[in-house]
């Protein structure tokens, strides 16, 4: 397969950007004492610049989501310190920081909150699944929705021209590529929908399980058997369908606003094939596979230019959050 142009630029220019500036990070930073809840008696912000009613000064636009390096950074920061909670609120970012913060979380035992007026939208809401008792307070809300490489694309840079120029041959590389994944020429990695499919099942799978962790050994056999599908090769249905024509003509006609549209809902299809193969290997992956793949599910049922707003029955039965033992209550 021809590496496409547009996924190279878009690993380059994110490495540019870590390079060039930190400003694009959370915030990590002790929760005014003031704040706390009765029982509880230190809290840590994991958080967004102002965006969600802090009044920070000189807040640059861009500090707003998760950005890579931050799992990192909290790692440091957790180190060698004690806090009774984590504090989470954030629009989202970065999913493989969302999931890499969830993995410090729960490396650490850590109880997590959505405090009371506070929003965990997207990656954050992934991140929260670390926490071993995870709270979402009164006038706090939870929202999934599915992630995108495409959705912040700039319109009008260098990065789409390859596949305005050849429409055919870019969707059916960018469909295999969506998919599959692969190792690309500078060195990065186009992680696929089925690799990020599994990594997501296996984070819900241990959230769902006491203390973060699976039974012994079950996390490897999980592991060794998802990544066996990975070995495999599915038939690529989207290149043969009268889909695919169909999207060659819109992109000629409409642009990059077709473009984007079109390879946004690549994605999804692609989670949802992946999705579809680990259903079929729930008998075989132990307790509360099947709840986690749910959890998974809910995560990609609202659009990426849309989110879910999970009610509290829902959280609860669901098991996104763990109502008892709260110290506060």
């Amino acid at each position: 397969m021809r590496a496409p142009v547009l996924a190279v630029t878009v690993l380059i220019s994110v490495a540019l950007l870590l390079c060039a500036s930190r400003a694009e990070a959370l915030k990590f930073e002790p929760v005014n004492p003031k704040l706390l809840p009765p029982g509880v008696k230190s809290a840590l912000w994991v958080r967004d610049c102002g965006k969600q009613g802090f009044q920070d000064r000189n807040c640059g636009e861009s500090e707003s989501s998760f950005f890579k390096g931050d799992a990192d950074r909290l790692t440091r920061e957790l180190t060698g310190k004690s806090y009774d909670e984590i504090w989470l609120a954030s629009s989202g970012g970065n999913l493989d920081e969302g999931i890499g913060i969830g993995e410090v979380l729960r490396r650490f035992q850590a109880t997590v909150r959505v405090p009371p007026g506070y929003r965990c939208v997207s990656s954050c809401t992934v991140a929260f699944l670390g926490g071993v008792f995870r709270y979402l307070d009164e006038d706090a809300s939870y929202e999934v929705h599915a992630a995108s490489r495409f959705l912040s694309e700039d319109v009008d840079g260098e990065s789409m021209k390859t596949l305005l120029a050849d429409p055919e041959g870019d969707l059916r590389d960018w469909s295999r590529l969506i998919l599959l994944g692969a190792n690309m020429q500078n060195g990065g990695r186009f992680r696929g929908a089925r690799e990020l499919a599994q990594t997501l099942f296996l984070h819900c799978q241990k959230a769902l399980h006491p203390l973060g962790v699976l039974p012994p050994g079950r996390e490897d056999q999980n592991r060794q058997r998802l990544q066996a599908l990975l070995r495999s090769t599915p038939r690529l249905v989207y290149p043969e369908s009268r889909q695919f024509v169909q999207d060659v003509a819109r992109v000629k006609r409409e642009g990059v606003p077709a473009a984007q549209d079109i390879l946004m809902r690549i994605e999804r299809d692609s989670m949802q094939q992946a999705i579809e193969e680990i259903r079929i290997e729930l008998p075989s992956l132990g307790p509360r596979a099947e709840p986690a793949l749910r959890m998974l599910e809910t995560m990609y049922s609202s659009r990426i230019t849309s989110t879910a707003l999970l009610s509290r029955q829902t959280l609860v039965q669901m098991g996104y959050v763990t109502e008892l033992f709260d110290p506060t209550q």
